[in-house]
C-alpha cells in the first residue's frame, strides 16, 4: 500500500506522570509512562445544565454538537446560532433555535441502562431513522477496508504512548482518510469511543460536510449507541477493530447500516453487509 502523505494533527498526549513497573521475580522500575486526560465536561442547551461527559477535554464545540445531533436535537445548521466554550470551566453552551424533542424523552433516555435498550424510547428513535432510509449508492471493495483501518492505526500518537483512548475517523470509499481543509485527516481520539465519534459529527455539521457517502472507522466496540448516532448522521458503514454486540447487529439489519467488525490483519468480521461491499482477492 502507498504510503500516505498527509499531515497529522496536533495530536496533544497526555500527561507524562512517573509510575512503577513490576515483572514477575524482578524489583519494580519506576518509569515515566504518559497518561491520558480525563475531564468532566457540562453541556448546556438554550442556557439549561442538559448532561455532564468525561472526555479528554479536546474539541469541545465539536463533541457537544455531535452529542445534540445524535440526540435528534439539531438538524438545522441555519439554526444554530451559537456555541460557547468555557475549556477553564469544563462548560458548553449550544443556542438552537430550531424545533426540539421534548426534555421528558431526553431524561427517560439517560436513565435506560443498556440492558433496557429496547424499550419504548428506542422504538421511537427508530421509527425516526426508518423516515430516512441510509445511502444505498456507497459501494467499496473489501480490500479497501483493510487500508482504512492501516491508516487509522497510524494516525494516533496519543494512542501510541497511553494506550487509552479510543480513535475515530471519516474515510472514502477509495480506502484514504478524508483531509479537512486545514490539511489535517478527518479523525478525533477520546477516552469514549461515543465521545471521539461526537466529535467526527459535530465537525461534518460545522463545515458542511456531508457524511451519507462516508465510511466511519473506529477502534472501539459496536455497540447500539454507536450505530444509532452513525444512523443519526447519516453514516450507512461502519468499520470497527473491535467487535460488535447482538443488538448492534440487529439495529444494523433494521436500519440496512453495513456493519463491520473485528479487522486485524487480513481478516475482518461482516455482521451485515448492505449490499455495498464489493468482493475481491486483492
Amino acid at each position: 500500500m502507498e504510503e500516505d502523505n498527509i499531515l497529522l494533527m496536533n495530536d496533544e498526549p497526555a500527561a507524562s506522570l512517573p509510575v512503577k513497573i513490576y515483572r514477575r521475580g524482578e524489583p519494580y522500575k519506576t518509569v515515566e509512562q504518559w497518561v491520558v486526560e480525563e475531564t468532566p465536561v457540562t453541556l448546556f442547551f438554550n442556557g439549561e445544565q442538559m448532561i455532564t461527559l468525561l472526555c479528554t477535554g479536546r474539541h469541545l464545540d465539536e463533541l457537544a454538537i455531535g452529542f445534540f445531533i445524535a440526540e435528534g436535537w439539531i438538524r438545522d445548521r441555519s439554526a444554530l446560532k451559537s456555541v460557547s466554550v468555557n475549556k477553564e470551566q469544563g462548560i458548553v453552551n449550544i443556542f438552537y433555535e430550531g424545533h426540539i424533542v421534548s426534555r421528558e424523552k431526553f431524561w427517560l433516555k439517560r436513565a435506560i441502562t443498556s440492558g433496557c435498550a429496547k424499550g419504548s424510547v428506542l422504538c421511537e428513535v427508530l421509527d425516526s431513522l426508518l423516515e430516512h432510509p441510509l445511502n444505498d449508492n456507497l459501494r467499496i471493495e473489501a480490500s479497501r477496508i483493510w487500508d482504512i483501518m492501516e491508516r487509522l492505526n497510524r494516525l494516533s500518537d496519543t494512542y501510541k504512548k497511553t494506550h487509552g483512548v479510543h480513535n475515530c475517523a471519516v474515510a472514502e470509499n477509495s480506502g484514504n482518510i478524508v483531509t479537512l481543509n486545514d490539511g489535517y485527516p478527518f479523525y478525533r481520539y477520546d477516552i469514549g469511543r461515543h465521545n471521539a465519534l461526537d466529535m467526527l459529527i459535530g465537525r461534518a455539521f460545522l463545515d458542511g460536510i456531508s457524511l451519507q457517502d462516508k465510511i466511519i472507522v473506529t477502534t472501539g466496540r459496536l455497540t447500539s449507541e454507536i450505530v444509532i448516532k452513525a444512523a443519526q448522521a447519516g453514516v450507512p458503514m461502519l468499520v470497527s477493530r473491535h467487535a460488535a454486540t447482538r443488538l448492534a447487529v440487529e439495529l444494523a439489519n433494521t436500519l440496512n447500516l453495513t456493519l463491520i467488525g473485528y479487522v486485524r490483519a487480513s481478516q475482518m468480521t461482516v455482521y451485515h453487509d448492505g449490499g455495498r461491499i464489493i468482493e475481491n482477492t486483492a
